[in-house]
């Protein structure tokens, strides 16, 4: 492979790199705006806001291309069926489980198993071989994941006290790996923008009525700046720009490897604490961002680990 050639294959990983660092600081801009936004509007308000510019764009993509708007029966339900499970199965799970939970327990039930998951599903489906480099690297990732968590305020543990959030979490994590798998499906076969429109606006349509019915005019009156521009922040970069990306790569490289990535995101949320919040960063969670990192080397850099995909259509099928 030339040098350009290896350069390209780099682009999808770096991609992952910004979403998950866009993501991870994110995480900052929810909890700053959480003090004053219900969940639940936030996020409806967030994937709403997205439709006129996700569709205007869309919109002149197609027709700067020539392309015809075609996509099947079946593909159109599992886009719809998709952004409605990310919109309320994962965005509203998350948010109602951490109320019987806690958010270390969040980090690593219901983000951190969900590459295990993932890849459980993928070596039952025989779209992934087993190596050694994942197995080292997913338990090394996830140990580093609960050794980021265990040195926050509210460190990662398991009891009665927290059982039915944590299996509402573990279910986030099943159903976090089956959007990539449907994802990865549809990716290889349709252009992104008119993916990513219809599965904001799926989920904006499911979330719709808890805005309807939790917000009026003097709830927003009551939203100071910073609110708003967290709002802002997490609409055009962590949904618009992240997704777009997010699913770029992941046509990119595969399920299996984008969902590897997710381990990031403890270590950049760590970071967008220290950075807007000035929560401090201890030894123990140095550590876990190293191993982490380290897991990553192994997981990417395994060449047999990448995902069996559908071939991607030519491009007449898109062509008037």
């Amino acid at each position: 492979m030339s040098s350009s050639g290896r350069l390209r294959a780099i682009y999808p990983h770096l991609g992952f790199v910004l979403v998950y660092l866009l993501w991870g600081m994110n995480m900052a801009s929810l909890k700053i705006g959480g003090r004053e936004w219900d969940s639940l509007v936030f996020n409806g308000l967030r994937f709403a806001s997205m439709i006129p510019i996700l569709w205007v764009y869309t919109y002149f993509y197609y027709r700067s291309r020539s392309l015809r708007f075609q996509i099947g029966s079946r593909d159109l339900l599992l886009i719809c069926g998709l952004g409605i499970l990310n919109a309320v199965g994962m965005e509203a799970l998350l948010q109602y489980a951490l109320q019987f939970s806690n958010a270390a327990n969040g980090a690593v039930l219901g983000r951190g198993f969900m590459p295990v998951i993932t890849v459980i599903i993928a070596i039952l489906t025989r779209q992934v071989k087993l190596t050694w480099r994942i197995l080292v690297g997913i338990p090394l990732a996830l140990g580093s994941v609960i050794l980021i968590v265990s040195g926050g305020a509210e460190g990662f543990h398991l009891g009665s006290d927290t059982f039915r959030g944590d299996i509402l979490l573990l279910m986030r994590s099943f159903m976090g790996a089956i959007y990539l798998i449907g994802m990865n499906r549809l990716v290889v076969k349709y252009p992104l923008p008119i993916l990513i429109s219809l599965e904001m606006t799926a989920g904006a349509l499911a979330l719709l009525p808890f805005v309807l019915t939790r917000a009026d005019g003097a709830y927003f009156a009551a939203i100071s700046q910073t609110g708003w521009i967290s709002l802002i922040y997490t609409s055009l970069l962590a949904t618009a720009v992240g997704f777009s990306l997010h699913n770029w790569s992941l046509a990119k490289l595969g399920s299996f490897k984008a969902s590897a990535y997710g381990y990031l995101l403890p270590v950049t949320a760590a970071l967008g604490g220290f950075i807007f919040l000035g929560e401090s960063i201890s030894l123990s969670q140095y550590i876990g961002g190293v191993g982490v990192l380290a897991a990553m080397f192994f997981v990417q850099r395994d060449r047999a680990a990448s995902i069996k995909r559908a071939p991607t259509p030519s491009a007449t099928t898109f062509t008037k």
